[in-house]
């Protein structure tokens, strides 16, 4: 019997598909996955979200952050967390205000991507301050720096009261977490900051992470796909391993067999985020940095593939 969150998923991806153009699939599919834990029909949740995209178009030019291409994705869920698009814009504004107050680094997609975690997860305008203050304490030295995971940490951490010394003993103990679980080190930097948001238990995430693995194996291709990064990140936010493992092997039968088809880097961010919501997992902003996450990789596939191209050209 299908699970309830994949019927849901269909058709919220049917309501967008119908209600967008054809190019803009990829992000219709991760729109969906952004209303899966809404409570409304899959036809407001469309409306909502248009509504509050066309929102951000209206005060903000297409070269300016959020990136045109996410602004349907960010809409998505800013509609599922009944927020609006131009409390999105007044938090990037006061977040970049008290940056220039305090001068320091400038955030990553013109704080766009705080701002949303920020706006979903309870935050307030003038909590821009203690923002700053949290990501100072938090952040790594530049050269192992990931920006946009840090500043989303930061924020949600601050829209959830918590204090910079909190947000750093949290991060600590998501590093001896990851570390005692023998995650790969090459997963750390991508999983860290949502292992700490989460906060797991040392035992339980260590039982989740087996079994998830355990899981991985029994499909071909599936722990590719979902990344051990992505097995982490689900493993810190379940009790119980086994029904995860259950789920993420039935949400990727489901996504390999969908169609139109799923593009291959899109396919493992999908059935983390479906496993996710079928385990009754929330997890504020979360599809918008799936998508931006498949977005940079897409685009790192591009300046490869020139660079190659431009290599046998030069040869020639």
């Amino acid at each position: 019997m299908t699970h309830a969150a994949i019927e849901r998923f269909k058709a919220l991806e049917t309501a967008f598909f119908e209600n967008t153009k054809r190019s803009e699939r990829t992000q219709a599919r991760f729109a969906a996955a952004a209303c899966l834990n809404a409570d409304d029909d899959p036809a407001t949740m469309v409306r909502r979200a248009l509504r509050e995209r066309d929102a951000i178009n209206q005060e903000r030019s297409g070269w300016r952050s959020p990136s045109t291409s996410l602004r349907l994705v960010y809409g998505a869920a800013l509609a599922s967390a009944r927020k609006d698009g131009g409390g999105l814009i007044r938090m990037m504004e006061a977040l970049e205000t008290e940056r220039k107050r305090r001068g320091g680094r400038s955030l990553s997609s013109g704080g766009a991507p705080a701002a949303l975690v920020m706006m979903c997860a309870g935050g307030s305008f003038s909590q821009a301050g203690m923002f700053y203050d949290v990501l100072s304490e938090i952040s790594a030295p530049w050269w192992r720096r990931t920006p946009a995971s840090e500043e989303s940490y930061a924020a949600i951490m601050t829209a959830t009261g918590e204090i910079p010394a909190t947000a750093m003993d949290r991060l600590d103990k998501a590093k001896n977490t990851l570390r005692t679980a023998r995650v790969p080190r090459s997963a750390f930097n991508t999983c860290l900051y949502e292992v700490a948001v989460a906060d797991p238990r040392t035992d339980d995430f260590v039982s989740a992470w087996m079994s998830l693995n355990v899981a991985a194996r029994q499909r071909s291709g599936l722990q590719r796909r979902a990344t051990w990064a992505g097995l982490a990140t689900l493993a810190a936010q379940v009790e119980d391993g086994s029904q995860a493992g259950d789920a993420l092997v039935q949400a990727d039968e489901f996504v390999q067999a969908h169609r139109p088809r799923i593009t291959s880097i899109a396919a493992g961010r999908l059935t983390v985020r479906l496993a996710a919501s079928m385990t009754g997992l929330k997890s504020p902003g979360g599809a918008a940095a799936d998508y931006a996450a498949v977005l940079a990789a897409q685009a790192a596939m591009i300046a490869a593939t020139t660079a190659a191209t431009a290599a046998v050209v030069a040869a020639t």
